[in-house]
């Protein structure tokens, strides 16, 4: 488990100091994974160096499976860092070391004995899909099998948290979807706590149980995905949802949104609606996700003049779902 408690980090440029994390919380418990998204300077390079302690934050703590590593020094902090296994968005081989001596070289340097050290590595290959690869060196590798040496070499030493740091953005989507999945099946390797911090939505979308939106240095919007999503006014469901918050979609009307989930995302409420109101009711925009076992639809209506937009939210609302005039949501950007 990642306990993270009011980690704050501030740094000195010149005379003038620069708050890059703000009172960042979350816990993220074994075999679970929890995405970090927000935009470039948001704090998300600052929250991995500190929660690896290659920096030390200026005050809160960092925990794993109930160990301080804030409060840890030298060999102690050297022995509570062997916990965290980093995966980079580059996967930052050896280019002289054969696949098997990259994925050995954290047991090298613990001092392993040779048995242990390639048993572990011929189990890692065959985990991350690479059984024949060991003797091939980094550059007869395509970038897609490169990460998946970086992500055994990171298992080495057997973690209890594995943290990736953008680490699908540099492949294609095929490929991505093939360490997506790779990811996934990992929440269950020795009950692993899995941290991903990103700014592809799709990533989020295909394997988080969780997600928190880091902006400023600070945790603005954080919980489960299917909690997240289900707030009409949530920047995280605006974004995960895909209707775009500032388009100009059309239509005569009154813009109304409306978010549904579960069985009830499958109902035919735009038909039930027009019935209802004696008017027909126009489909904008809409998303249709299926996210962390639950299915999702987000649709943005247009209310024709004559017909009161209350009545028809009234209506959505009496069916089960979530309903607000388009223009009294928030107004965000793209985090994407």
């Amino acid at each position: 488990m990642i306990t993270v408690s009011d980690l704050t980090k501030v740094y000195l440029q010149g005379k003038r100091q620069v708050r890059a994390l703000d009172g960042v919380s979350l816990t993220v418990p074994a075999g679970s994974i929890h995405g970090i998204i927000g935009h470039s300077g948001a704090g998300k390079s600052t929250l991995v160096r500190c929660l690896t302690m290659l920096d030390r934050p200026t005050s809160g703590t960092v925990e794993i499976n109930g160990v301080d590593l804030t409060a840890a020094r030298s060999d102690a902090l050297r022995t509570a860092r062997r916990r965290i296994g980093l995966v980079f968005q580059q996967a930052n081989l050896f280019d002289s070391r054969t696949i098997a001596a990259n994925v050995a070289y954290p047991l090298e340097i613990i001092g392993a004995d040779k048995a242990r050290t390639k048993a572990k590595v011929d189990e890692l290959l065959g985990l991350v899909g690479l059984t024949d690869a060991g003797q091939a060196y980094p550059s007869q590798l395509s970038g897609g099998m490169r990460q998946r040496v970086g992500i055994a070499r990171a298992l080495a030493t057997d973690p209890d948290v594995l943290l990736f740091d953008e680490p699908t953005s540099a492949l294609d989507p095929r490929t991505t979807d093939e360490i997506l999945d790779l990811i996934q099946s990992l929440r269950t390797h020795a009950e692993l706590a899995v941290l991903v911090i990103t700014h592809e939505m799709h990533v989020v979308k295909r394997i988080c149980d969780s997600v928190s939106l880091l902006e400023g240095g600070r945790i603005v919007e954080s919980g489960a995905l299917t909690d997240v999503v289900n707030r009409l006014d949530g920047r995280l469901s605006q974004a995960l949802l895909g209707i775009p918050p500032h388009a100009d979609l059309g239509g005569d009307g009154t813009q109304v949104d409306v978010l549904s989930s579960g069985p009830k995302a499958l109902q035919p409420v735009v038909a039930h609606v027009s019935n209802a109101v004696g008017a027909e009711i126009a489909i904008l925009a809409g998303s249709v996700e299926h996210l962390a076992g639950t299915t999702f639809s987000h649709l943005r209506l247009s209310v024709p003049d004559g017909v009161d937009p209350q009545r028809v939210i009234d209506e959505l609302r009496a069916l089960g779902a979530d309903a607000a005039l388009t223009d009294s949501l928030s107004q965000v950007e793209d985090l994407a």
